[in-house]
């Protein structure tokens, strides 16, 4: 007998959890949508934001790189924008590091 597990879902609950940097310019429904069509459920959305990763995509392209929200927590000087202190998932969704730079940081000691 086949399983059958319904899609992962964000709901707009847990965007309006974490404010204005979640809820793409006061649009919490198009918010949730986004994460949910990057394929996270309310659980995963909501460790990805507690990291600091405020958009979808990064997240995804991380996790795509098997990078979890709590390694992307980690704080980094590095990436462009400057030498400001900020999470990894961070800079990532900023632009200030790619996905992979990212990944390569996530996964050092330093």
């Amino acid at each position: 007998m086949k399983e059958y597990w319904s899609a992962p879902k964000t709901s707009v609950e847990t965007i309006r959890r974490y404010g204005e940097f979640a809820n793409r310019d006061d649009d919490v429904q198009a918010a949730a949508q986004a994460w949910t069509d990057a394929e996270f459920d309310d659980e995963t959305t909501a460790k990805w934001l507690d990291a600091r990763c405020f958009d979808p995509k990064a997240a995804r392209a991380l996790a795509n790189l098997a990078i979890t929200p709590a390694q992307a927590a980690k704080r980094t000087r590095d990436g462009g924008g400057g030498a400001y202190l900020d999470t990894i998932a961070f800079k990532v969704a900023n632009g200030d590091l790619s996905a992979r730079q990212g990944a390569a940081r996530a996964g050092s000691s330093r």
